[in-house]
């Protein structure tokens, strides 16, 4: 047992004695986090981060977009790889804390996100369950988030993907992917990208075959972004 002393000695360690697990918190972001029934927490992670000033646990998951998930009016061609291309957010709570209802402590919650980072760009193109390909920067709108009965839609303004611009570039993936829409597709333009290999574990395995990494990646807030 420990004695007063131990406890005095080791406060940070005893303040972060993690009361919750991963697969009922899991369960629990889903019921009060998913917002729609096309987003969806695949797995829980416990990080590190300084909150309020002090060294805190906490347990967050990334709400990915399952496209799989969209009703079977919207799987269409637009719908899957132009206008529904990312995830949005997260869920972050303190690992020691139970709040009313026996709820987690939430530092992070909602669309758009209401948190204590700062995070300005919550936008998710890259995950652990994300398989397809997408294409940005076309005529196509994307499909940021709900808001109320209304969506929210933008476009993409990072560097990720390969240009497709040109005709040769359109033949080849329109080929590797075995998608024709890709060559005829009246939606694309000259700035459209293309962005595949977006499971983190298979873009990591393509980039460096040579590492031998963590089987579990987890999501990370970095300078108001995640990564």
């Amino acid at each position: 047992m420990p004695s007063s002393h131990d406890i005095a000695e080791n406060n940070a360690t005893i303040r972060n004695i993690r009361l919750w697990e991963s697969r009922p918190l899991k369960d629990t972001y889903n019921q009060i986090q998913a917002i729609r029934l096309y987003y969806n927490f695949n797995d829980i992670d416990v990080v590190r981060y300084i909150i309020d000033g002090k060294y805190t646990q906490v347990m967050l998951s990334a709400r990915e977009l399952y496209a799989e998930q969209l009703s079977a009016q919207a799987q269409t061609c637009i719908n899957r790889r132009l206008q529904f291309t990312h995830g949005y957010g997260l869920a972050l709570s303190t690992a020691n804390e139970v709040g009313a209802e026996g709820l987690p402590v939430l530092h992070v919650e909602n669309i758009p996100p209401i948190n204590d980072f700062d995070i300005e760009c919550p936008q998710i193109y890259y995950g652990e369950k994300t398989s397809y390909y997408v294409i940005v920067n076309t005529n196509t709108p994307e499909f940021d988030y709900p808001m109320g009965e209304t969506n929210v839609y933008g476009h993409y303004n990072g560097e990720g993907g390969v240009n497709i611009g040109s005709f040769m570039r359109r033949v080849i993936y329109a080929w590797q992917f075995g998608d024709f829409n890709i060559l005829i597709s009246g939606e694309l333009s000259p700035q459209s990208r293309i962005s595949y290999y977006r499971n983190i574990s298979d873009r990591v395995q393509h980039l460096t075959p040579f590492l031998t990494l963590d089987q579990d990646p987890y999501l990370v807030i970095s300078e108001k972004q995640l990564y």
